[in-house]
């Protein structure tokens, strides 16, 4: 990630404002990865993540449940991402395993998780759409 996007995730997702900063979901930040994406990651690996991610979303949400209940199941995205790329052959990219694992590390809260990495995600998944392989 250092060589495509220099300084990602330093200061966190968001801006001095408090809103999210326009790099994380901006498709020229965004096509960074997704070009790095292309031809190795298929659409199942992504929304695998991906869904993932949304399940949390929707116990914080609408379950009620909080931070610290769910933030077990979060670190667990860092595992299965190490044990994909781990795989010979590996499952997913270095790139998308990077974008994981560093997301991982900056997410220290639930208003991190739902007003910073799902946003992102969010955007990678979007203009990821049509330009990954559908299967290995």
């Amino acid at each position: 990630m250092a060589e495509i996007w220099p300084h990602y995730l330093k200061d966190g997702y968001f801006a001095p404002s408090d809103s999210l900063n326009p790099d994380y979901v901006s498709r020229e930040k965004i096509a960074l990865i997704v070009n790095g994406l292309q031809q190795q990651l298929t659409t199942g690996q992504l929304r695998r993540f991906f869904g993932h991610c949304r399940h949390i979303e929707t116990r914080l949400k609408a379950m009620n449940e909080s931070w610290a209940n769910v933030r077990p199941d979060f670190l667990k995205i860092d595992v299965a991402a190490e044990d994909a790329r781990g795989k010979q052959p590996p499952k997913i990219p270095n790139i998308f395993y990077e974008f994981l694992k560093l997301n991982v590390a900056a997410v220290r809260n639930e208003k991190d998780f739902l007003r910073g990495f799902i946003p992102h995600f969010e955007a990678l998944v979007g203009f990821s759409a049509g330009k990954l392989k559908e299967r290995n």
